[in-house]
C-alpha cells in the first residue's frame, strides 16, 4: 500500500496545510497545522490514502474549514478483503479539538465506515496538549484493539438475518440518516446489493449494503410528485462520522 503525497493531498483538503490560524478566534487559541500531526503518524507507519474537507460559502473560511483523512499502517493486513484504519478530524477555526477514530476501509466498494464508540473510543486531543508521544500512545493503543475488532467483524459474518429481520434492520438503518423516519425510501431498493460479492444473508453483508446506499447516496426513491430520484450522498463530516458510528452500533446489537 503506498500512500497519498503532499501534491495529491492538497488536491483533496488543502485546508490540511493551513498553517496560521483564523483571525474569528481568540488570540489564546493554541493553533497547531493538521500536517504536524500528519508527519507525526508517517513516522509512526501511518500513511494517508484518503481525505476530504468540509465545503463553506465563505472562500475566506475554506484554509480553516473541518477535514477528515484516513490513514492505514502497511504493517496490518486485510480483515474479510477490509483494511483497519485511524481517522483523523480537525478544524483550524478554533470550533473543534483533533479527533483520532478507529474506522474500516472495504477494499469491494471503496467504501470507509468509522467503528461506534462503544467497540472502540474515540480520542481528543486538545491543541494545547498536543505533543508525538500522545500520538503514539494513542495510535499504539488503538493497534492492541485490532484483534478486537476482527473479533467483531467475525461474528457479523456468522448472524444470519431472516427477511423478516432484514426488513427490521434497514427501517432501523434508516433512523441514522433521518432521525423522524423517511417513508419515500424503498426498503427493497436499500436492501438489495450493488455488487455480487455483497449478496446474502449474513448481517455483514446486509450491513455494508444498507451503510454504502445510506451515506455515499444513489438510493431510488418516490418524492411527493411521483417522480424517481436518487438521495444525495451525506458530505457533512459531522454527519458522516455520526451516521457510520450509530449504523455499526445498531448492528452490534444484532450479534
Amino acid at each position: 500500500m503506498i500512500g497519498l503525497t503532499d501534491k495529491e493531498l492538497m488536491e483533496l483538503a488543502p485546508s490540511v496545510f493551513t498553517t496560521k490560524k483564523s483571525t474569528k478566534v481568540s488570540t489564546k487559541y493554541s493553533f497547531i497545522p493538521t500536517i504536524n500531526v500528519i508527519k507525526d503518524m508517517r513516522k509512526l507507519g501511518w500513511d494517508v490514502f484518503n481525505a476530504t474537507q468540509q465545503k463553506s460559502r465563505n472562500v475566506n473560511d475554506l484554509a480553516h474549514t473541518k477535514h477528515m483523512v484516513r490513514l492505514r499502517n502497511s504493517n496490518i493486513g486485510l480483515i474479510n478483503n477490509s483494511v483497519p484504519e485511524i481517522v483523523l478530524t480537525n478544524s483550524h477555526d478554533g470550533r473543534n479539538a483533533f479527533k483520532l477514530h478507529a474506522g474500516i476501509f472495504r477494499m469491494v466498494c471503496s467504501n470507509g465506515m468509522v467503528i461506534a464508540d462503544t467497540t472502540i473510543d474515540n480520542i481528543r486531543i486538545k491543541h494545547q496538549w498536543y505533543d508525538f508521544e500522545d500520538i503514539k500512545v494513542i495510535t499504539d493503543a488503538m493497534v492492541k484493539k485490532v484483534p478486537e475488532m476482527i473479533k467483531k467483524m467475525n461474528s457479523l459474518n456468522n448472524v444470519i438475518l431472516s427477511d423478516d429481520e432484514q426488513l427490521e434492520f434497514a427501517e432501523k438503518a434508516i433512523l441514522t440518516r433521518w432521525p423522524k423516519g423517511n417513508e419515500s425510501v424503498n426498503i427493497e431498493d436499500l436492501l438489495s446489493p450493488i455488487r455480487k460479492a455483497d449478496r446474502g444473508d449474513d448481517l455483514w453483508k446486509i450491513f455494508n449494503v444498507i451503510q454504502e446506499k445510506l451515506v455515499k447516496g444513489g438510493l431510488v426513491f418516490n418524492n411527493k410528485k411521483e417522480k424517481m430520484q436518487k438521495i444525495r450522498p451525506v458530505t457533512n463530516i459531522d454527519r458522516q462520522v455520526t451516521m457510520n458510528k450509530d449504523l455499526w452500533e445498531l448492528t452490534e446489537a444484532y450479534v
